[in-house]
């Protein structure tokens, strides 16, 4: 395994090190691993997009976030004083494409907008429902069915923590009863059919 030291004037080489020399030098893009001085998350990032394959460089913001290490403050502040170095343009290209596209009603709108055109009953929507340990509100829901859609926008649906507290709501849901299904952006705009088949399944059912 490499180990990597960013400078801010060449040095001599040294046996198992890669030395990297840089005039963009500053405190705020350091932080301190048990007592190690290393790049923070955002300049990290910037100097990986320098190097690496958009691919791989979507896979690094992915595991910062899964990592709950990913702050898009820092890399916006880092990307306003970069100018033109090295990996700027590719990691405000992922960063776009990071970014997420929808708000939480827009998503609800879409979802309306689709169950309407496909001719289907309407949901209750916002409702309070009562499931084995206590009351969650639900996006879309079929009473006769007994049908909750959860719409997952990315924005309070990103987090591991996010997931494990709708994996727990969903299953205090089933245990009182009512089937779950959760949607994204991409299953309700990008891959409307398919969703439509699968809700329209489940109301049948």
């Amino acid at each position: 395994m490499r180990t990597e030291i960013t400078v801010p004037r060449r040095r001599k080489g040294h046996p198992g090190l890669v030395i990297h020399r840089s005039r963009m030098i500053s405190n705020a893009d350091f932080t301190f691993v048990e007592g190690i001085r290393v790049t923070n998350v955002a300049r990290t990032l910037l100097d990986l997009a320098g190097v690496v394959a958009p691919v791989a460089l979507g896979r690094a913001i992915d595991r910062a976030e899964r990592l709950e290490l990913f702050d898009l403050g820092p890399i916006e502040e880092l990307l306003g004083r970069a100018g033109g170095r090295d990996g700027t343009r590719s990691l405000r290209r992922a960063i776009a494409e990071w970014r997420p596209s929808d708000s939480r009603s827009e998503l609800e709108d879409r979802f309306q907008e689709l169950v309407h055109r496909a001719g289907l009953r309407s949901p209750r929507v916002n409702v309070a429902l009562e499931g084995e340990r206590g009351t969650h509100e639900v996006d879309c829901f079929w009473p006769w069915a007994r049908f909750v859609v959860q719409l997952d926008g990315f924005a309070f649906h990103r987090t591991r923590r996010d997931h494990q507290r709708d994996a727990s709501t969903d299953a205090d849901l089933e245990l009182a009863g009512y089937r779950v299904m959760r949607l994204t952006w991409d299953d309700v705009v990008r891959h409307d059919r398919r969703t439509l088949r699968r809700v329209a399944r489940s109301l049948d059912g």
